[in-house]
């Protein structure tokens, strides 16, 4: 915006060269007028002097006798006549050197002693404008000395009237003035009228820029000044042909784009591609080929797709498994293997590329590497058959930009079927996994059915109720399981949903809305810079996702063998689901302990017990195990990671103000960072290599249906952490709970 205001206020080329060339006419001018009137002031002075020394040797020549013969009346009556005959003389004084003088005006003549600058002892003629205080006015005096026969009898002074003098400068003034102004006025018009001259092609060229910056690549300058601006014209026609050439190929390479992310399966439209690549870059021919390996494992290329030009169509078919070690191919190979673009001229190939060349008729080649997971997967090759064309570094570019872009459509079409296949076998494996887990299940019902029938009558009714409640708790646990495999086969749908093909999505999206300055866009816009290198970071990200995903089918695999481990694990503390129960919650933490009691002794954990007494709470057992088990797992591994000496668990039991049981567990181990306290208990978080991030959220889940909460405290990594399960002590009335399959 300021550089904009900046530009709105310069003045223009046309009026800063007419602007130049007045100011060396007007400091011409100047110099002349400042040169000229001084000039003609001296020549005007030297004219009144001269006059003035006439008039002082008539004088001095008449009155000589005068003087001589002290006859003083006939010089007065001399000066008198020449006064009277003179009208530019103002007066003549006759001053003898002991100061007596003859003054004598228009008025007449007076005797008078004058001061001694009348008579100075340096006997010098001089002349001078000034007022002279005897006569009261201005006038040019003059002095000269008055000698005759050697003796220096005193001076003669003539005034000379200025009238004559100012009237002859001012004369000059003006008509100086007159000529000056005429003179500057004239260059004036003659620069302004130069400048434009001058500057008419260069304002031609402006023009036809301007329309290039607005995206009009077909505007061209026709100039014919003969000069270095005719110059100038050619080099940026040329310039703008090279422009319109490369946004054609920038356009195709667009097209390119929007039909790899919209295809399904890339090879639908490769072809397409490349007739609209090859048409856009005007050349003869434009082909893919793709490597595998042969019969004895030697590495053989075959085309694929190919587009060309009419006389050239189908010259390039029989191009199939063709051995990359062989003649004329050595070459291109290896600088291809290396991920570099191989181009040249026909005839300055080695002649085993000649003759592989000249079946073709190709005058000039470029061979573009398409690389998939850092494998040479083929390539991209275009022929020049009409010119022996030398590629330019943005044709390059571009090329090798829709090389990258084929090879990410062809990773992602490999990472797509590779999870349609990973899905197909995760869906068979949980099939078989369920099928196991009912087949245990069943024998299970089947044994509690014989216990049953060898059971007193007395005891039938504890009987029944053991035997539901052990089936109860394994559902609830392997359903626990099998959510959280349902949870993370839903999270390879997300993930598949949130895939950065979307974001490919996005970016044509971007390119369209720039397709009418897609040319300043990609290169003067900052954003519109980056694209070519957000694309390539885009494949490596759809590499990425793909090797998330198969770490997520390994994690499901995992959890389905972590079913087995629930049900033998859960029996001894199953229950019959429907209700809550009243129960002692250190009866509770002590079972808890005792699940993970083994791991706690052999890791030489210190364990302190800090319960209050506190009345007995009404919640599902079994959940509050689940948890209370779950954070005393937790705490055995965090202390063993900390490589802390003195291992210490702590167990306290409470009860808050707002009538609630609290339940710590608390360890010195590694601690929770800052950033990670907000996220342990989502789904799926977890920081232990082999954890699987649904313990904390489930436990959450669990406290928080019984009315209570679990909540997390740590002062830093190597800190230790606290876990605070809070319940409620009164319940008025039971809760009944869905316990899922």
């Amino acid at each position: 915006m300021i550089l904009n205001t900046i530009r709105t206020r310069r003045f223009g080329i046309t009026l800063r060269i007419a602007r130049l060339a007045w100011l060396i006419a007007f400091v011409t001018v100047a110099f002349f007028v400042t040169s000229i009137i001084p000039e003609q002031k001296r020549i005007f002075l030297e004219n009144l002097e001269s006059k003035a020394n006439g008039v002082a040797v008539s004088i001095r020549d008449i009155g000589a006798g005068a003087v001589v013969n002290e006859d003083y009346g006939t010089l007065v009556e001399h000066c008198l006549q020449v006064i009277q005959g003179d009208k530019t003389i103002d007066y003549l004084v006759i001053t003898k050197n002991n100061g007596d003088s003859w003054l004598h005006d228009k008025s007449g003549w007076r005797f008078s002693q004058l001061p001694v600058e009348w008579h100075p002892n340096i006997r010098v003629s001089s002349g001078g404008i000034g007022v002279v205080p005897e006569f009261k006015r201005r006038v040019f005096h003059y002095s000269q000395p008055f000698d005759y026969s050697g003796i220096q009898w005193g001076w003669v002074h003539v005034g000379l009237s200025l009238e004559t003098y100012d009237r002859n400068v001012a004369t000059a003034y003006r008509r100086t003035s007159v000529l000056a102004f005429t003179c500057i006025l004239m260059s004036l018009v003659a620069s302004i009228v130069y400048s434009r001259l001058l500057v008419k092609p260069i304002l031609i060229l402006k023009s036809v820029v301007q329309r290039l910056a607005k995206g009009d690549l077909s505007a061209r300058a026709v100039i014919d000044s003969g000069d270095e601006v005719e110059l100038l014209a050619d080099s940026f026609n040329g310039m703008a042909d090279s422009l319109l050439h490369r946004d054609k190929i920038l356009g195709s390479v667009r097209f390119a784009a929007q039909q790899f992310l919209s295809a399904s399966d890339w090879r639908t439209v490769a072809a397409s591609v490349l007739t609209q690549v090859g048409e856009a870059a005007e050349i003869s021919r434009a082909y893919m080929f793709e490597n595998h390996a042969g019969a004895d494992e030697q590495l053989l290329t075959s085309l694929r797709f190919e587009y060309a030009v009419p006389s050239r169509m189908n010259n390039l078919s029989k191009l199939q498994n063709i051995l990359l070690d062989g003649a004329g191919f050595d070459v291109w190979a290896n600088c291809l293997k290396q991920g570099r673009v191989f181009s040249g001229i026909a005839r300055e190939l080695s002649s085993a590329e000649q003759a592989v060349l000249a079946e073709h008729r190709v005058r000039s080649i470029l061979l573009v590497p398409i690389f998939i997971e850092d494998l040479w997967w083929g390539g991209l090759g275009f022929d020049d058959c009409a010119h022996e064309r030398i590629w330019t570094d943005a044709e390059v570019d571009s090329l090798c930009a829709l090389a990258d872009m084929a090879g990410s459509a062809i990773a992602r079409q490999k990472a797509q079927d590779g999870l349609l296949k990973a899905k197909q076998t995760l869906e068979q494996r949980v099939r078989e996994r369920t099928q196991e887990l009912q087949e245990q299940v069943a024998a299970k019902e089947k044994a509690h059915a014989k216990l049953t029938e060898m059971q007193q009558e007395l005891i039938a009714a504890s009987r029944e109720a053991g035997m539901a409640e052990v089936a109860t708790s394994v559902l609830h646990n392997v359903g626990n399981v099998l959510n959280s495999v349902n949870v993370s086969t839903t999270l390879v749908r997300e993930k598949l949903q949130r895939s950065e093909i979307f974001t490919l999505g996005r970016l044509s999206r971007l390119l369209q809305e720039h397709q009418s300055d897609i040319n300043a866009y990609l290169t003067d816009d900052p954003k519109g810079r980056m694209v070519p290198g957000f694309i390539i970071q885009l494949a490596d990200q759809l590499e990425t996702q793909r090797a998330e995903l198969l770490k997520e089918h390994e994690l499901i695999a995992r959890n389905v063998e972590h079913i087995k481990e629930i049900v033998a694990m859960q029996q001894s503390y199953a229950r019959v689901s429907g209700f809550l129960e009243q129960v002692s919650i250190a009866k509770l933490v002590d079972d808890a302990l005792q699940m993970n009691l083994e791991g706690v002794n052999r890791h030489g954990i210190q364990v302190i017990r800090q319960f209050a007494d506190v009345p007995p709470v009404t919640v599902d057992r079994h959940k509050v195990l689940q948890i209370l088990g779950n954070l005393m797992h937790n705490a055995k591994y965090a202390l063993d990671e900390s490589h802390n000496q003195n291992r210490q668990l702590t167990l306290g039991i409470g009860v808050n103000g707002d009538n609630r049981v609290r339940v710590t567990v608390a360890d010195n181990g590694i601690g929770i960072s800052e950033e990670n306290l907000t996220r342990i208990f989502s789904h799926r978080f977890t920081t232990r290599k082999n954890g699987h991030g649904f313990g904390l959220h489930s436990g959450a889940n669990a406290a928080k249906e019984m009315g209570g909460q679990l909540t997390a405290r740590s002062e830093g990594v190597g800190k230790g952490a606290t876990f605070i399960l809070e319940l409620p002590l009164n319940t008025e009335r039971a809760i009944e709970y869905e316990q899922p399959l």
